[in-house]
């Protein structure tokens, strides 16, 4: 058995009178790729943003490496190591590639430690590297979506979270991006992946949830829930 080093339990978040999560769990095993899919509105950012402390559980608890992390603030989970890439990029559009990297590794306080990620950054993303000094806002959506990839990266985090990062892209880009997300796993990041395109969640992904109307309905390895008619039949279009 691997370590787990995410741990939610009972999770239920409310979203002013709405129950948006209703009560799920589930683990992420160190150095695994685990990926929660299904219907826009099923509940997915929703737990993404309780575990990185932007919205506070109405119950249940999350806990990393064995220590609890539920309802506290988002820059001491973020420094516990748990990284957001939240939907939309959210670069900084009028600073350079190399600030907006730079901004990412604003909880680290060694300059030579920053000096060294920001090599490996521009080592997973070449292009950045030729960008450097772009303003980001004038990347394109692919280079704009390796831009928030790279500055999660500079947080040094050991769990990476994605909230769709596969959206609004051309499908030569979407599979760059998922190409470089398979290399960051196997470098030894956790990766907890929201994506709207099922077929691609799960075969990056090791295991799977399914949430509906902010339930976990299905649960398993990505390889039996891709073979699985229900699935293919809600997610893969055949």
């Amino acid at each position: 058995m691997s370590e787990t080093i995410l741990s939610v339990k009972d999770l239920k978040v409310n979203y002013g009178g709405i129950e948006a999560v209703k009560g799920i769990s589930f683990d992420v095993p160190k150095g695994s790729v685990v990926t929660l899919i299904g219907a826009n509105g099923a509940g997915k950012s929703t737990t993404l943003k309780a575990i990185a402390g932007l919205v506070k559980p109405a119950s249940g608890s999350i806990s990393f490496k064995g220590e609890s992390i539920t309802g506290k603030d988002p820059s001491l989970i973020v420094s516990k190591g748990i990284v957001l890439v939240p939907e939309g990029r959210r670069v900084f559009a009028r600073m350079s590639v190399d600030e907006n990297l730079r901004m990412g590794a604003n909880i680290i306080k060694d300059r030579a430690q920053i000096k060294q990620d920001l090599e490996r950054v521009y080592d997973i993303f070449p292009r950045l590297r030729e960008r450097m000094k772009q303003q980001a806002g004038t990347l394109s959506g692919g280079e704009q979506q390796m831009l928030a990839l790279g500055r999660a990266l500079m947080t040094n985090g050991s769990l990476l979270m994605l909230d769709e990062p596969s959206m609004g892209l051309a499908p030569i880009i979407v599979e760059e991006i998922f190409k470089i997300i398979r290399q960051i796993n196997e470098s030894g990041t956790s990766i907890l992946l929201i994506e709207q395109n099922a077929f691609l969640a799960l075969t990056t992904a090791s295991h799977a949830y399914v949430l509906e109307t902010g339930k976990i309905t299905m649960q398993g390895k990505s390889s039996d829930l891709l073979a699985d008619k229900r699935v293919k039949d809600a997610y893969l279009g055949a």
